[in-house]
């Protein structure tokens, strides 16, 4: 990996920044990976999450990077509830929020209430793409993936997320909410993991500690 990391590169590559700071809390956001390849400890902390991703191969990489760009992982079952839910009434609504038991769902129903008609356009396509980059940028880490084909994928996920979001906090309270629709109540209840952050948490750090990076939506 000793291609240069031009300020455009850069710009792209700060694009999955959010997921990888909450994953990596050392990472460096001006390196390919954001791993330190020299360090042991850094490239096992990468090979783990490829590992909870499913990814133990190019093949499996690529199958779940083509999910991600297709909104297969959550985009398309927001944008069906949300379309059932933007026919009903509150009364409705309530009516099913009410007769649901399971508390994960739940909470899915009233996210996507609230955002049926914000996100209509939208979806949770910043979720998506901004773990799209960050799963190539752990591929990178085994060998799954070169940089020459990151930056082809790269340009053409900006190109995705330029043409959907505004500004740095559109695209990034996207990616939060997406984390909510994913893992329902546990990313805020910090209590059952205590000492850990929310993304919400690291969205607050990283606009605090190098906002000078996310200032310019470069579009």
């Amino acid at each position: 990996m000793t291609d240069t990391i031009t300020p455009k590169i850069q710009d792209h590559l700060n694009l999955s920044a959010l997921v990888l700071k909450k994953h990596h809390k050392k990472a460096d956001l001006n390196s390919w990976s954001g791993f330190d390849l020299s360090e042991a400890l850094q490239v096992q902390m990468a090979k783990r999450l490829l590992n909870l991703y499913g990814i133990k191969s190019g093949f499996h990489l690529r199958n779940s990077l083509q999910r991600y760009k297709s909104g297969q992982m959550v985009s398309n079952t927001f944008q069906k509830l949300a379309t059932q839910f933007r026919m009903d009434s509150t009364t409705s609504f309530e009516a099913k929020y009410n007769a649901e038991q399971n508390p994960k769902t739940k909470h899915i129903y009233k996210l996507v209430w609230t955002y049926r008609f914000s996100l209509k356009d939208q979806k949770l396509t910043g979720y998506e793409m901004a773990n799209y980059i960050f799963q190539m940028r752990l591929g990178l880490v085994s060998g799954f993936i070169t940089t020459h084909e990151v930056l082809l994928r790269l340009e053409d996920a900006n190109n995705t997320i330029k043409s959907t979001f505004n500004s740095w906090e559109a695209f990034h309270n996207n990616v939060c909410l997406g984390y909510e629709y994913v893992l329902g109540p546990t990313e805020q209840d910090i209590s059952k993991f205590p000492g850990t952050d929310t993304l919400w948490d690291t969205y607050q750090r990283l606009h605090i500690e190098q906002k000078n990076e996310f200032k310019v939506w470069n579009t």
